[in-house]
């Protein structure tokens, strides 16, 4: 995998952790969670990489409200909160980069749903593929 995928999985390992956090999610908070699962995982990344996942996990945090509302929209016969916070997280970051980054949503998606079937499994894969692809279509979706 590359460069960005690694960056990604980061990312989403990141926003799971904050997700558990007590304390608000201020930029240092950001910073000083990336750099310990980082340490934790006996990884480097280079200092692009390292920005790109702080761009990421910030950007995530800061369109927090619309992002949600986004999944929301395309949740079919399903609960919000009853999608598991993993899933939640793989797509809040997958809808920001989407809506928010000049990045192919057909490349997101894929690195979406690869992220999932690690993390995961198939079956959520398939979900995240779901919502994902309703979102990229939404305009299309909107007038049927």
């Amino acid at each position: 995998m590359g460069l960005r995928h690694d960056a990604r999985e980061l990312a989403v390992q990141t926003l799971f952790a904050l997700f558990f956090d007590e304390e608000k999610q201020s930029a240092e908070t950001i910073k000083n969670r990336i750099a310990q699962i980082i340490d934790f995982q006996d990884k480097s990344f280079t200092n692009q990489q390292n920005k790109f996942i702080e761009m990421l996990v910030k950007n995530t945090y800061k369109n927090l409200e619309s992002i949600d509302e986004l999944i929301k929209r395309f949740l079919k016969n399903w609960d919000f909160k009853r999608i598991s916070v993993m899933d939640k997280m793989i797509l809040r970051l997958a809808i920001m980069e989407m809506e928010f980054t000049e990045t192919s949503p057909k490349i997101i998606i894929n690195e979406a749903i690869e992220i999932a079937k690690k993390f995961c499994g198939d079956k959520s894969g398939k979900f995240i593929n779901g919502i994902l692809d309703a979102v990229m279509h939404r305009e299309k979706n909107d007038k049927m």
